[in-house]
């Protein structure tokens, strides 16, 4: 083989072992809890999606508040600090693990657990998505907002910070009208039967009802030997 061709080869080594060896942004390990590793993409997956659920706010709105320092002491909005967000991931990790390797702890309650977590929250994600294009929120009904709720906010100056918190509320409440109805359209396109669920519940009922009548039946007895 010609030495031209041995460098080649060489140097080709060198640069896929250099593009290998390289990690990309957002590879770096920002915490170890154990054996897990979170990087820092992970990180801030968790920090975001965190404020889009429990907040809605997007990536956007965020960052522009996680910007004010005066967050750090707010009920609702200090888990923007990402320090304090970082402190209650690590918290959660460690309760959700101990949770699971703790052998006092029905698996199975935890797993039902898990599966409900995982029901509301994909649910309540995919209805915000879905709909959030066909919610606007209008000044007349930030205003209404806030006279329905003007005890609530005395005395609460009526800045930035609380006029998009009022946008929020109002938006969350027109989110759940708008997810009824479009719940009663999928309930209708699955055609859902619930023959079964009436016949059970049907069943309690007569078994509650005899279970009652012989209570009544002794409270008479007590009351004729009274008398």
């Amino acid at each position: 083989m010609k030495k031209s061709t041995w460098a080649l080869l060489i140097m080709l080594f060198i640069a896929v072992t250099l593009v290998s060896g390289c990690k990309k942004e957002g590879d770096e390990v920002m915490v170890k809890i154990g054996g897990e590793k979170i990087t820092l993409d992970q990180f801030n997956n968790y920090y975001y999606m965190f404020a889009k659920m429990m907040l809605n706010m997007d990536k956007k709105e965020v960052d522009k508040m996680a910007a004010n320092p005066e967050i750090e002491n707010h009920p609702t909005l200090n888990l923007l600090n990402k320090k304090k967000f970082m402190d209650f991931l690590i918290s959660r990790k460690l309760l959700s693990n101990k949770a699971f390797s703790d052998e006092s702890m029905n698996k199975k309650d935890l797993e039902t657990i898990r599966e409900l977590a995982e029901l509301q929250f994909v649910s309540s994600y995919y209805l915000s998505q879905k709909l959030k294009d066909d919610i606007k929120v209008t000044d007349e009904e930030k205003n209404n907002f806030y006279n329905r709720n003007k005890e609530r906010l005395k005395g609460v100056p009526v800045n930035e910070e609380v006029d998009n918190w009022i946008k929020q509320q109002v938006f969350m409440e027109k989110l759940e009208i708008k997810s009824n109805e479009f719940i009663l359209e999928l309930l209708g396109e699955a055609g859902v039967n619930k023959e079964g669920f009436k016949k059970y519940l049907a069943k309690i009922e007569k078994g509650t009802d005899k279970k009652e009548e012989p209570k009544e039946e002794k409270k008479a007895d007590k009351k004729a030997e009274k008398k």
